[in-house]
Protein backbone atom coordinates (compact mmCIF):
# COMPACT_ATOMS: atom_id res chain seq x y z
CA UNK A 1 0.00 0.00 0.00
CA UNK A 2 0.83 3.62 -0.47
CA UNK A 3 -0.34 6.37 0.37
CA UNK A 4 0.23 10.23 -0.97
CA UNK A 5 -0.97 13.76 0.00
CA UNK A 6 -3.13 15.14 -2.94
CA UNK A 7 -3.03 19.01 -2.45
CA UNK A 8 -5.94 20.83 -4.18
CA UNK A 9 -5.24 24.44 -3.23
CA UNK A 10 -5.53 26.83 -0.41
CA UNK A 11 -8.73 29.24 0.43
CA UNK A 12 -9.18 31.57 3.18
CA UNK A 13 -11.92 31.65 5.86
CA UNK A 14 -12.89 33.40 8.80
CA UNK A 15 -10.59 32.32 11.86
CA UNK A 16 -13.27 33.45 14.49
CA UNK A 17 -16.01 30.69 13.14
CA UNK A 18 -13.13 27.81 12.16
CA UNK A 19 -11.45 28.13 16.10
CA UNK A 20 -15.18 28.99 17.99
CA UNK A 21 -14.56 30.01 21.69
CA UNK A 22 -11.11 29.32 21.56
CA UNK A 23 -9.51 33.15 21.70
CA UNK A 24 -8.11 35.09 18.96
CA UNK A 25 -5.20 35.68 21.41
CA UNK A 26 -4.78 31.48 21.14
CA UNK A 27 -5.25 30.46 17.72
CA UNK A 28 -3.47 33.85 15.97
CA UNK A 29 -0.47 33.08 17.33
CA UNK A 30 -0.59 29.42 15.15
CA UNK A 31 -3.08 30.44 12.50
CA UNK A 32 -1.85 34.17 11.76
CA UNK A 33 -5.10 36.24 10.62
CA UNK A 34 -5.13 39.05 7.94
CA UNK A 35 -6.72 42.28 8.12
CA UNK A 36 -10.20 40.65 7.64
CA UNK A 37 -9.44 38.15 10.17
CA UNK A 38 -9.34 35.42 7.42
CA UNK A 39 -6.61 32.64 7.66
CA UNK A 40 -5.31 30.24 4.89
CA UNK A 41 -6.44 26.81 4.93
CA UNK A 42 -5.45 23.98 2.71
CA UNK A 43 -7.95 21.42 0.96
CA UNK A 44 -5.62 18.49 1.57
CA UNK A 45 -6.94 15.09 0.53
CA UNK A 46 -5.77 11.30 0.38
CA UNK A 47 -4.58 9.27 -2.45
CA UNK A 48 -4.43 5.63 -0.94
CA UNK A 49 -3.39 2.94 -3.73
CA UNK A 50 -3.49 -0.60 -2.93
CA UNK A 51 -3.06 -3.08 -5.34
CA UNK A 52 -5.31 -2.01 -8.28
CA UNK A 53 -7.66 0.29 -6.29
CA UNK A 54 -6.42 3.71 -6.12
CA UNK A 55 -9.12 5.44 -3.64
CA UNK A 56 -8.99 9.09 -3.05
CA UNK A 57 -10.42 10.67 0.30
CA UNK A 58 -12.22 14.35 -0.71
CA UNK A 59 -11.01 16.71 -3.64
CA UNK A 60 -11.53 19.78 -2.63
CA UNK A 61 -13.64 22.55 -4.44
CA UNK A 62 -13.13 22.29 -8.32
CA UNK A 63 -13.00 24.58 -10.41
CA UNK A 64 -15.98 24.47 -12.19
CA UNK A 65 -17.52 27.35 -10.32
CA UNK A 66 -17.64 31.13 -11.41
CA UNK A 67 -14.97 33.87 -10.51
CA UNK A 68 -17.52 35.79 -8.31
CA UNK A 69 -18.34 32.24 -6.27
CA UNK A 70 -14.69 31.54 -5.86
CA UNK A 71 -13.67 34.97 -5.55
CA UNK A 72 -15.73 34.39 -1.57
CA UNK A 73 -12.70 32.50 -0.67
CA UNK A 74 -9.29 33.83 -2.17
CA UNK A 75 -8.12 30.78 -3.29
CA UNK A 76 -4.37 31.00 -3.62
CA UNK A 77 -0.95 28.89 -4.46
CA UNK A 78 -0.72 26.69 -7.56
CA UNK A 79 -2.05 23.47 -6.62
CA UNK A 80 -4.37 21.93 -8.38
CA UNK A 81 -6.46 18.61 -7.55
CA UNK A 82 -5.18 17.70 -11.49
CA UNK A 83 -1.26 18.46 -10.71
CA UNK A 84 -1.20 16.90 -7.62
CA UNK A 85 -2.22 13.82 -8.81
CA UNK A 86 0.33 14.13 -12.17
CA UNK A 87 3.32 14.75 -9.55
CA UNK A 88 2.69 11.08 -8.43
CA UNK A 89 1.85 9.38 -11.92
CA UNK A 90 -2.00 9.42 -11.74
CA UNK A 91 -5.19 10.90 -13.56
CA UNK A 92 -8.41 11.34 -12.50
CA UNK A 93 -9.60 8.26 -15.10
CA UNK A 94 -7.01 6.43 -12.55
CA UNK A 95 -9.23 6.66 -9.44
CA UNK A 96 -11.06 3.88 -8.84
CA UNK A 97 -13.05 5.26 -5.81
CA UNK A 98 -13.91 8.74 -4.74
CA UNK A 99 -14.69 8.69 -1.01
CA UNK A 100 -16.41 12.20 -0.07
CA UNK A 101 -16.14 12.35 3.73
CA UNK A 102 -19.48 14.61 3.18
CA UNK A 103 -21.07 16.96 0.32
CA UNK A 104 -19.67 20.57 1.80
CA UNK A 105 -18.00 22.29 -1.54
CA UNK A 106 -14.69 22.66 -0.65
CA UNK A 107 -14.30 18.52 -0.28
CA UNK A 108 -16.71 17.54 -2.83
CA UNK A 109 -16.24 20.35 -5.54
CA UNK A 110 -13.97 18.11 -7.94
CA UNK A 111 -16.70 15.55 -8.04
CA UNK A 112 -18.17 17.11 -10.73
CA UNK A 113 -16.44 19.15 -13.87
CA UNK A 114 -17.83 20.69 -17.48
CA UNK A 115 -17.40 18.67 -19.97
CA UNK A 116 -15.19 19.56 -22.99
CA UNK A 117 -18.00 22.11 -24.33
CA UNK A 118 -18.99 23.15 -21.33
CA UNK A 119 -22.17 22.01 -22.38
CA UNK A 120 -23.20 19.37 -19.64
CA UNK A 121 -21.85 18.43 -16.11
CA UNK A 122 -20.18 15.17 -15.50
CA UNK A 123 -18.26 13.42 -13.46
CA UNK A 124 -14.35 14.12 -12.75
CA UNK A 125 -13.61 10.58 -12.01
CA UNK A 126 -15.19 8.57 -14.97
CA UNK A 127 -14.24 4.87 -13.79
CA UNK A 128 -14.61 5.45 -10.20
CA UNK A 129 -17.41 4.55 -7.50
CA UNK A 130 -18.42 7.72 -5.39
CA UNK A 131 -19.07 6.91 -1.60
CA UNK A 132 -21.08 8.81 0.20
CA UNK A 133 -22.86 7.89 3.58
CA UNK A 134 -26.54 7.40 3.78
CA UNK A 135 -27.18 10.50 6.56
CA UNK A 136 -24.96 12.45 5.11
CA UNK A 137 -26.50 12.41 1.24
CA UNK A 138 -29.99 12.83 2.81
CA UNK A 139 -29.33 15.58 4.93
CA UNK A 140 -27.43 17.10 1.72
CA UNK A 141 -30.38 17.31 -0.36
CA UNK A 142 -32.42 18.48 2.37
CA UNK A 143 -30.86 20.78 4.16
CA UNK A 144 -31.32 23.81 6.79
CA UNK A 145 -31.25 26.52 6.58
CA UNK A 146 -27.43 27.23 8.31
CA UNK A 147 -25.98 24.73 6.02
CA UNK A 148 -27.50 25.02 2.81
CA UNK A 149 -24.94 27.35 1.36
CA UNK A 150 -22.67 24.70 1.80
CA UNK A 151 -24.25 21.85 -0.38
CA UNK A 152 -24.22 23.07 -3.80
CA UNK A 153 -26.70 20.70 -6.30
CA UNK A 154 -24.12 20.96 -9.03
CA UNK A 155 -21.22 18.76 -6.74
CA UNK A 156 -24.00 16.46 -5.65
CA UNK A 157 -26.75 15.21 -8.30
CA UNK A 158 -24.69 14.75 -11.50
CA UNK A 159 -22.92 12.17 -8.93
CA UNK A 160 -26.72 10.22 -8.56
CA UNK A 161 -27.23 10.85 -12.30
CA UNK A 162 -24.51 9.25 -13.62
CA UNK A 163 -25.05 5.62 -11.97
CA UNK A 164 -22.15 5.83 -10.12
CA UNK A 165 -22.66 6.99 -6.68
CA UNK A 166 -22.79 4.01 -3.53
CA UNK A 167 -24.24 4.57 -0.87
CA UNK A 168 -22.88 3.49 2.52
CA UNK A 169 -26.10 2.68 5.19
CA UNK A 170 -23.88 1.57 8.25
CA UNK A 171 -20.21 1.54 9.19
CA UNK A 172 -17.80 -1.40 7.56
CA UNK A 173 -15.40 -1.93 5.46
CA UNK A 174 -15.18 -1.16 1.47
CA UNK A 175 -12.12 -2.92 1.29
CA UNK A 176 -9.83 -5.12 3.40
CA UNK A 177 -8.09 -2.88 5.49
CA UNK A 178 -10.30 0.03 4.47
CA UNK A 179 -13.08 1.06 7.08
CA UNK A 180 -15.42 3.49 6.99
CA UNK A 181 -16.81 5.29 10.20
CA UNK A 182 -19.10 7.56 10.67
CA UNK A 183 -19.80 10.51 13.17
CA UNK A 184 -22.34 13.47 13.47
CA UNK A 185 -20.34 15.86 13.64
CA UNK A 186 -19.33 19.25 12.05
CA UNK A 187 -22.12 17.86 10.00
CA UNK A 188 -24.61 14.49 9.99
CA UNK A 189 -23.08 11.30 8.67
CA UNK A 190 -19.54 12.59 7.78
CA UNK A 191 -17.45 9.78 7.06
CA UNK A 192 -13.83 9.31 9.05
CA UNK A 193 -11.68 6.66 6.98
CA UNK A 194 -9.50 4.46 9.04
CA UNK A 195 -6.72 3.02 6.92
CA UNK A 196 -4.63 -0.11 8.19
CA UNK A 197 -1.06 0.84 7.34
CA UNK A 198 2.25 -0.97 7.98
CA UNK A 199 0.88 -2.29 11.13
CA UNK A 200 -1.11 0.95 12.38
CA UNK A 201 -4.23 2.32 11.96
CA UNK A 202 -4.30 5.77 9.64
CA UNK A 203 -7.23 7.71 10.35
CA UNK A 204 -8.51 10.58 7.81
CA UNK A 205 -10.30 13.00 10.05
CA UNK A 206 -11.95 15.30 7.51
CA UNK A 207 -13.31 18.23 9.15
CA UNK A 208 -13.40 16.96 12.93
CA UNK A 209 -9.82 18.74 12.73
CA UNK A 210 -9.35 21.21 10.15
CA UNK A 211 -6.00 22.11 11.07
CA UNK A 212 -3.19 20.62 13.60
CA UNK A 213 -3.83 23.72 15.65
CA UNK A 214 -7.48 21.71 16.72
Amino acid sequence: MEIYSIETGNFKLDGGAMFGVVPKVMWNKIYPADENNLCSWAMRCLLVVDGDRKILIDNGIGDKQDAKFLGHFHLHGDDTLEKSLAKHGFTPDDITDMVLTHLHFDHSGGSIKWNVNRSALIPTFKNAKYWVSKAQWVWAINPNNREKASFLSENIMPIQESGQLNIVETEGEIYPGFLLKMVNGHTDGQIIPHIKYKGKTLVYMGDLLPSTAH
